[in-house]
């Protein structure tokens, strides 16, 4: 299947966008916009369904934004045992983009009662979804619909490519969500020994950066980050950068003694995500993000504000592989 190289690029740019979801809730302005400006269509739809007719749950983000105001909700539920693409999905388990002509002739299709309840009233004709990875227990895809004309094998083609690290960028959001979420917790106590300089740079090592990046951004030597961190481990009482997020984040919920023991603990919660996420840590910093960097370090903050933001860089995506000293 040939695709253009420029629609290559979008793609590229479409991935790289991703890596500054932070929060699923995000899907809506950095998701949704970015796959409609891929494949064109009349809405791009991300549902999660409960399929237990007792439960009726379902959650739903479009765009553009308000289309779905105008659906009747309550008739896709009652027929959603009905819908061809959940269906298949669930009986195949296959993540590939799935158009519902590869299933159903028109006919067959209009015959559904969740068409003629549901699709007609909304001048959907043509589908194409694609799943992404349970959440709550709930079936979880993203679905692009046309009052006309079917998409063709190259949108099937630019959604696949684009179907893994869209699945990714939500598992990493949901877990810097749970990040923030514990990070928020965390007193003002856990930052008060540090000045604001050396939480500027556990913020920016917490991101996965090192030494000599931290040195960059800051403009100082890589040697006196070295420093910095030394006194960071020591005011905290670790020997790790991990250790040193995760002792950030337990502190809101138990004030306990600095010692190797918890810091173990620090290095075992952590280190399997930093693991995970150490291979792509070159490629995830943008230009954009390090202006953002770059511009923030100039202003002044509460030692305890700068822990706050650090919630952000706390994720499989911003984590490094913990080190037993200062590199």
């Amino acid at each position: 299947m040939y695709i253009s190289l420029q629609t290559l690029r979008r793609v590229s740019q479409f991935v790289d966008s991703l890596a500054d979801v932070d929060d699923p809730a995000q899907a809506d302005d950095v998701i949704l916009p970015g796959l409609a400006s891929l494949v064109s269509c009349e809405v791009v739809v991300y549902n999660e369904i409960g399929l237990d007719p007792a439960q009726g749950q379902i959650r739903t983000a479009d765009h553009p934004a308000g289309w779905l105001a105008q659906a009747d909700m309550a008739a896709f539920m009652a027929h959603v045992h009905e819908h061809p693409l959940i269906n298949y999905i669930n009986e195949t388990g296959d993540d590939e983009p799935v158009k519902i002509s590869d299933l159903l002739s028109r006919q067959q299709f209009h015959d559904l009662g969740i068409y003629s309840d549901f699709f007609r009233p909304i001048r959907v004709e043509h589908q194409i979804g694609f799943n992404l990875p349970p959440h709550d227990g709930l079936f979880t895809a993203i679905a692009l619909n046309r009052p006309s004309g079917d998409f063709t094998e190259e949108d099937r083609a630019v959604l696949s490519v684009v179907a893994t690290p869209l699945n990714r960028a939500m598992q990493r959001a949901r877990s810097r969500l749970t990040a923030h979420l514990a990070l928020e917790t965390a007193s003002s106590a856990s930052a008060g020994n540090l000045t604001d300089r050396e939480v500027q740079v556990l913020e920016l090592a917490a991101q996965g950066r090192t030494n000599h990046a931290i040195a960059r951004i800051l403009d100082v030597s890589p040697r006196t980050i070295a420093k910095h961190l030394e006194h960071i481990y020591r005011k905290l009482g670790v020997t790790s950068r991990a250790a040193a997020v995760y002792r950030t984040a337990r502190t809101g919920d138990h004030q306990e003694r600095p010692g190797p023991a918890r810091d173990l603990a620090g290095e075992m919660a952590v280190g399997p995500a930093l693991r995970h996420s150490h291979r792509r840590t070159a490629r995830r910093a943008s230009s954009a993000c390090r202006a953002s960097l770059r511009r923030s370090s100039g202003r002044r903050y509460s030692a305890a504000r700068r822990m706050t933001m650090i919630r952000r860089a706390v994720s499989p995506r911003g984590a490094r592989r913990p080190a037993a000293h200062p590199r």
